[in-house]
């Protein structure tokens, strides 16, 4: 497999500080929403005092897991540190090989699961999950992983992840036309989302056509990235891409 895509089925970017931005967002969704209960016209202290004391442990609860992923996603980022060698003292467990360290956060990641199978922040779990398997090459473990994710009913975001994962997945495979299916769906799933999502759709389509060779297929997708979003994360990729279809 070329460089460039083993660097494309990494893809850490978009999940680098994930975990980072949702913590800050999640107690000041949490603090926006307790709201008490009024059954009819009587207030009934009790289930207004219960129903915020629920909305505290939701708060603590999300917060919890949030730390908990933000972890596994700090040790699979973490600096390798060979035998012999001195890690930072910054309380996570360092590795001395990049499989060793994926190795870990996939542990760590898995001892969240069986410690909060009910987490809210299940989905994002299993998404982080299927981006480490992917970096163990155990795809038919990741292809698991996403279709249950696809299976449930999940937010727009998160679907599309999910999508675009299976398509890495079945790519990993070398199964190029089911990957291509997979990537094919995202244009519908990105539809009400932002413009990252929308980016990254015929993207991944152009991607596969390369793959396949089908070189104006793909050279006719990039430009249509680049066309319709100006201002696109993927635009040093794109061109990258485009002048390496120039040279063949």
């Amino acid at each position: 497999m070329a460089k460039g895509i083993k660097k494309e089925l990494k893809r850490p970017d978009e999940f680098v500080s994930f975990w980072t931005r949702f913590g800050e967002e999640a107690s000041r969704f949490y603090a926006a929403n307790k709201r008490p209960i009024i059954v009819g016209a009587t207030a009934l202290v009790t289930l207004i005092a219960g129903s915020i004391a629920f909305s505290e442990i939701a708060e603590h609860q999300a917060v919890r897991a949030t730390q908990a992923l933000d972890r596994v996603q700090k040790i699979a980022t973490a600096d390798l540190v060979p035998a012999g060698g001195t890690a930072k003292d910054d309380g996570l467990p360092h590795f001395a090989t990049e499989k060793e360290r994926v190795e870990g956060a996939l542990k760590e990641l898995d001892g969240f699961l069986a410690a909060e199978p009910h987490s809210s922040l299940r989905p994002q779990a299993l998404l982080q999950r299927g981006e480490l398997l992917l970096a163990l090459d155990r795809a038919d473990d990741a292809l698991a992983v996403y279709d249950g994710l696809l299976r449930d009913k999940l937010d727009d975001r998160l679907r599309f992840l999910a999508r675009e994962g299976l398509g890495y997945a079945w790519e990993r495979k070398g199964d190029l036309d089911k990957a291509q299916a997979a990537f094919s769906k995202l244009g519908d799933d990105a539809a009400s989302m932002g413009s990252f999502y929308k980016d990254r759709a015929p993207y991944q389509q152009a991607r596969i056509a390369e793959l396949k060779g089908n070189q104006d297929e793909a050279a006719r997708l990039y430009h249509e990235v680049l066309d319709k979003n100006p201002t696109t994360s993927l635009r040093d990729e794109i061109t990258n891409r485009l002048a390496v279809l120039e040279l063949k």
